[in-house]
């Protein structure tokens, strides 16, 4: 309802004196009864955490009778709900609901021009449903960003530090599966039901955007509630998730795309299969969609999903998901796919903002430039794979080292293992004596290569082809293990030839 103005309480003047050119006289033959107040659009603003600049694009002005103009923007005044708080222009809502906001004019004689701003203010809600490293630390970026109540489910376990998110999380579930994601939807719809005030901003890996549909659509709430940001993995999205890169690929789109909006039609009508494990599906033309942790059938449709008004798709490189299929492109267009470069994203972040991240993500960096950075000179990072020598022998493995080892001799040198791979204690002796006999340190595994590089984003990179080399930033891949620049992944090859990693080397055996 309208909060009326029977419940105004706070009365702000803005502007209280005159331009500098305005005369008594001219002032005088203003009809205060006669402005015109502008740009007063209708807002949505959020509680205890947006401020509102009541005066920005607005304007006030009389038109005289010869078709003169004076502004008078600097007489309005302007009375605002309760429950706000003001500091210069700028308003603050500390309650939700729908709000007007009280323009006017008047002078001494009475003459007076009243206009209204409607403000709605909700309550924000963060839900992190998410699994593979990249999307998490996406996740952890937004996170730092704001301080909206949240709820958090993720299947990489210990890439989030959940004893430094604080009580404004709800929920959290380290190494979720699929009986966490369900807890987690079912706070998320109840928070939903019991607060009409309530918007949601859900986080989800790209591949798995099917949990829309089972968190929001299933409970009927309005999509106008909710906003979708469909994460990228790296690899996978530009690979696997994107086979529309080749003309005549049209037709494999289409049929995906009768799939994706069968499913949201029959979401929309409630057409839900509950399952004897307690999961749901939805049926349609023999393609079962499940509510859970699980690839397919819509993993290759987040772009798709993205051409809907509340969902878009972030990832470092969308200018790479492109097709030569003509119809494709245009509908790969429609598309909501800003390009959100994850390095970038964290260099924009504040001081107090990188902390809390660093926080979050369990990096202390006191403790890196102690233990691995505490050299003079440039640093490269050899990174690892799964398993720790790649589809290599040992011996092969070591001649490689040795030969890098040698050409970036100039370097301080670190390794970087998978994060599911071993030290190669007892597993690749002859690896183990090149690293040792060299005093290459290695970093922890299971921290992810992608904070390293954005925190020390100086540092040079090179190793095994993964999603790595994707959320890095660029120019500082110095060369990759592997045969050749065929021999890379369909988005490295292309950022390769794009230039991306500039003269790039590749070591191989020989």
């Amino acid at each position: 309802m309208i909060k009326r103005l029977a419940a105004l309480i706070c009365l702000m003047v803005i502007g209280i004196g005159l331009c500098a050119c305005a005369t008594p006289e001219a002032e005088a033959e203003v009809d205060f009864n006669n402005v015109e107040i502008s740009g007063l659009d209708s807002v949505i603003v959020d509680r205890e955490t947006d401020t509102l600049d009541l005066l920005k694009g607005v304007t006030a002005e009389y038109t005289f009778e010869d078709g003169s103009i004076k502004d008078v923007t600097d007489k309005i005044r302007v009375v605002l709900p309760a429950g706000c708080t003001v500091e210069g222009n700028n308003a603050t809502f500390n309650e939700c609901g729908n709000f007007e906001i009280i323009y006017y004019l008047n002078d001494s004689k009475g003459n007076n021009t009243v206009a209204k701003r409607s403000v709605k203010v909700r309550n924000i809600y963060n839900c992190y449903f998410e699994s593979a490293t990249l999307p998490v630390l996406y996740s952890a970026l937004d996170m730092a960003t704001n301080n909206y109540k949240s709820i958090l489910t993720f299947t990489r376990t210990d890439t989030i530090n959940v004893d430094a998110l604080g009580d404004r999380f709800i929920y959290v579930a380290n190494g979720a599966g699929d009986r966490e994601l369900n807890e987690a939807k079912r706070l998320a719809v109840a928070i939903a039901k019991k607060d009409e005030n309530s918007y949601f901003r859900l986080f989800i890996t790209a591949e798995y955007n099917q949990l829309e549909i089972f968190t929001f659509m299933q409970n009927e709430i309005p999509y106008n509630r909710y906003e979708v940001k469909l994460l990228s993995d790296g690899g996978y999205t530009y690979n696997s998730a994107f086979p529309y890169r080749e003309d005549g690929s049209y037709d494999l789109w289409e049929r995906n795309k009768d799939i994706y909006y069968g499913a949201l039609d029959k979401a929309y009508k409630g057409e839900f299969n509950q399952q004897s494990n307690g999961m749901y599906n939805i049926e349609y033309n023999g393609n079962v969609i499940t509510s859970g942790y699980t690839d397919g059938p819509l993993d290759k449709m987040a772009i798709m999903a993205a051409q809907r008004e509340n969902v878009e798709m972030w990832c470092g490189y969308p200018e790479t998901l492109v097709s030569k299929d003509k119809r494709v492109q245009e509908e790969i267009e429609k598309a909501h796919m800003p390009k959100m470069a994850p390095d970038e994203m964290y260099a924009t972040l504040s001081d107090a903002q990188k902390a809390v991240f660093l926080k979050i993500v369990n990096f202390d960096k006191d403790d890196f430039d102690a233990r691995y950075f505490d050299k003079e000179g440039e640093y490269l990072i050899i990174t690892g794979t799964n398993p720790f020598t790649g589809n290599l022998k040992d011996s092969e493995f070591a001649e490689i080292l040795k030969r890098i080892i040698k050409d970036y001799s100039g370097y301080n040198i670190l390794y970087k293992p998978h994060p599911s791979a071993l030290t190669p204690d007892g597993n690749s002796p002859l690896t183990d004596a090149v690293l040792k006999k060299n005093n290459i340190k290695l970093l922890p595994g299971r921290l992810p290569m992608e904070v390293i590089s954005w925190v020390y984003s100086d540092v040079k990179l090179g190793g095994f082809d993964s999603s790595l080399f994707m959320a890095v930033p660029q120019g500082n891949t110095k060369f990759f293990i592997a045969r050749n620049a065929d021999a890379l992944s369909q988005l490295s090859k292309q950022l390769y030839t794009d230039g991306a990693f500039g003269s790039a080397e590749f070591y191989w055996t020989i």
